[in-house]
């Protein structure tokens, strides 16, 4: 049975986006419904870099630990928490800010769009 397995020392950190994330692996045998995912930290007092993901991708978040505020695109900021699953659409600048002393901890899975490299040259 293949398992991926990390600890808090596995995760790196992504500048891009300023938080530290454990990418999700492809698993043999298994046909994951995404075509990428990470578990993602956004450390106390800092906030996840605004950005709009490529090619009209889709992504979801799922809070693990932890509370934030949630900025999308067209949409007000709203407060967010363990147990929220929120869906970001496609083309929709977002942001993530952990205004609180712990750290915010989700799961992010994304589908739907074209690797950024293709997204660019078209």
């Amino acid at each position: 049975m293949p398992v991926h397995s990390w600890e808090p020392a596995d995760l790196r950190p992504e500048p891009k986006f300023n938080v530290r994330a454990q990418r999700l692996p492809r698993l043999p045998g298994a046909a994951e419904p995404y075509e990428g995912g990470a578990w993602v930290v956004v450390d106390p007092g800092t906030t996840m870099t605004e950005h709009v993901n490529p090619g009209g991708e889709s992504e979801l978040f799922y809070i693990i630990e932890g509370a934030g505020l949630l900025s999308i695109e067209g949409e007000p900021d709203r407060p967010v928490k363990f147990g929220d699953t929120i869906f970001i659409p496609p083309e929709h600048r977002h942001s993530l800010l952990n205004d609180t002393e712990n750290a915010l901890i989700f799961l992010s899975l994304w589908w739907g769009g074209r690797p950024a490299e293709l997204s660019a040259n078209s």
